[in-house]
């Protein structure tokens, strides 16, 4: 994100909105922030002003945070929505959090957590090492993508069929061991779908959304569309053609903030 990006705070704790700001300026000090306690002036701020990257509390005094993130996808499909909440761990493993919303981040991580997962979307060239599964059946994709991520320090594993990439993780503890994040096209060889390696990851291995964060390259702009694949266990989509500026952003933001909750919990 660049000096003339801006973000959106949602809070109704005037101290909370203060603290985030802060934590805004200390990793990107040129970022112009709004900051607003309910979603009835977020929503307003959204219909004036282009904002990059919205961070809100999960409750509000007038509606749930989520309410934010459903304009969002309504209107701005791939803006990115991140909400803090003090139950975010347990309630990701159940799937009862909103699937409009790009992350989410557990109050108990605090205000360190909060830097940590900001930073790789407020400072996407900050350098970062990360292993990433790649599917992809476009060659020619393929070595562009691959190129691009590598130059970035993260190490690539490159396949193109969902039935190629299971051989890569066919056990949970395997799968942690090799990846960071699985980046996938959304069509692939065969007839398959990047919702086959999904359900795989998500159900055969049992690994969520925090443990093996999945970002999926789409060139649906149909709303219910995303939200389903998001709803199926995608952390993020990315739009095509791809922008790759995005695209570095989305990874290093997902990679940043597993590798943060891996460390947390060893």
């Amino acid at each position: 994100m660049n000096e003339s990006q801006k973000v959106l705070i949602a809070d109704s704790s005037k101290l909370a909105r203060r603290l985030t700001e802060k934590l805004v300026k200390k990793i990107a000090p040129y970022t112009d922030v709004f900051s607003v306690s309910s979603v009835e002036q977020a929503i307003e701020k959204l219909k004036s002003n282009r904002v990059d990257l919205i961070i809100s509390a999960l409750r509000l005094p007038d509606d749930d945070g989520t309410k934010i993130c459903e304009y969002v996808r309504e209107n701005h499909h791939y803006l990115p929505v991140i909400i803090v909440s003090g139950d975010v761990d347990s309630r990701l493993q159940d799937r009862m959090l909103s699937s409009d919303v790009t992350d989410y981040i557990d109050k108990a991580a605090g205000q360190k957590g909060l830097e940590i997962f900001l930073r790789g979307l407020l400072r996407p060239d900050d350098e970062i090492n990360g292993k990433i599964l790649y599917i992809e059946d476009s060659a020619v994709v393929a070595h562009a993508t691959k190129k691009l991520l590598q130059n970035h320090h993260l190490e690539i594993t490159h396949k193109v069929s969902v039935t190629d990439a299971k051989t890569e993780a066919l056990e949970s503890q395997v799968a942690l061991e090799k990846f960071d994040l699985v980046l996938t096209d959304y069509y692939l060889k065969n007839n398959e779908t990047a919702l086959e390696i999904l359900d795989y990851f998500r159900n055969d291995l049992g690994l969520d959304k925090i443990e093996m964060p999945f970002v999926i390259m789409t060139g649906d702009e149909n709303t219910e569309n995303q939200k389903q694949i998001l709803n199926l266990g995608a952390n993020d989509l990315i739009g095509k053609p791809v922008n790759q500026e995005a695209l570095v952003k989305k990874i290093k933001f997902q990679v940043r903030f597993t590798q943060f909750h891996r460390q947390k919990n060893e």
